[in-house]
């Protein structure tokens, strides 16, 4: 296909950025300083956010487990989203994640935040296999609560790593079908400041990950993606961690593909976009709302735009 052309979206610049986020952003994670930055960023933005459902098993492991947050009961039975988190496939805390289902349960989803199996105590393809049972998990467990979630297809969401996990598990179609499920099952998945686009593995992180696992398995953009769904890909251009490069050649590949770069934004930029207090970016909310409202219509989605 021809390549997608991006969407720029510009912002007002900040003289001395930090990670490459906005002015607040700055003041955000510059508060945070000297402690667990996302810990305590996640309780400041999520408050009193806890999830409704604790610890879900979705395999014998104590790491397949996931955490599930409903929204309003007015807004119930939701669409369930999925959000997978990133921290290089070795590190990684569903409780951090709190703020992240906060923000997508007030625009009208159920979401699940599983943890997986982490390096070095596994190794590719263990963590997409896990993404693979517990997207199974979920779709089962929304099958039995008609009443708070949906059934049908699901979104997938992801930063960094998590990004990743996301794209590849629908894109080597043999992890869902494995679990039961295919691509069908899939409505759209954002991909935020993800790698998919990174062999050879020329740091510590894809190493450690991948070993010599070839591209052919590994790369989202190696894949057959005749069959993907629609794709948010949002990308910083002053991403010095996971490259723009990457959003844009799966973008270029990808049957329906939305790429969205954010001008001087950094790798951490388009995960902070997603709080609610001084660190909120309408460059990143505003095509992830749109996406959401193209794939399931709500009249919440709707007013909020």
């Amino acid at each position: 296909m021809p390549p997608v052309k991006p969407a720029r979206r510009r912002r007002n610049a900040f003289p001395h950025r930090f990670l490459g986020v906005t002015a607040n952003s700055f003041i955000a994670v510059f508060m945070l300083a000297g402690c667990d930055k996302l810990g305590a960023y996640n309780h400041w933005q999520a408050g009193d956010t806890k999830p409704d459902v604790i610890d879900l098993s979705y395999g014998a492991d104590d790491r397949q487990v996931l955490d599930l947050y409903l929204p309003d009961k007015s807004m119930q039975p939701a669409p369930l989203l999925i959000w997978i988190y990133g921290g290089s496939w070795d590190s990684g805390d569903k409780a951090k994640y709190a703020f992240v289902a906060k923000r997508f349960t007030e625009l009208g989803y159920a979401v699940a935040i599983p943890d997986y199996r982490l390096v070095p105590d596994i190794h590719f393809p263990a963590f997409i296999t896990d993404t693979a049972s517990a997207i199974a998990r979920m779709k089962d467990y929304a099958d039995t609560n008609p009443d708070h979630i949906k059934t049908g297809p699901v979104i997938l969401a992801g930063h960094s790593a998590g990004a990743y996990n996301a794209v590849q598990v629908v894109a080597d179609q043999r992890y869902l079908r494995d679990v039961g499920l295919d691509a069908t099952h899939i409505s759209g998945i954002i991909g935020l400041s993800g790698p998919y686009d990174f062999h050879p593995y020329d740091v510590t992180a894809t190493q450690d990950a991948f070993g010599e696992t070839p591209a052919h398995q590994s790369q989202p953009v190696e894949m057959d993606l005749a069959h993907m769904p629609p794709l948010l890909l949002v990308t910083g251009t002053r991403d010095h961690t996971v490259f723009p490069r990457n959003s844009r050649r799966l973008a270029e590949l990808a049957p329906t593909a939305q790429l969205i770069e954010i001008d001087e934004a950094g790798h951490a930029g388009t995960l902070i976009a997603l709080g609610f207090y001084l660190t909120t970016d309408k460059a990143v909310l505003e095509p992830v709302k749109q996406f959401l409202e193209n794939r399931h219509p709500t009249s919440r989605l709707t007013a909020q735009q």
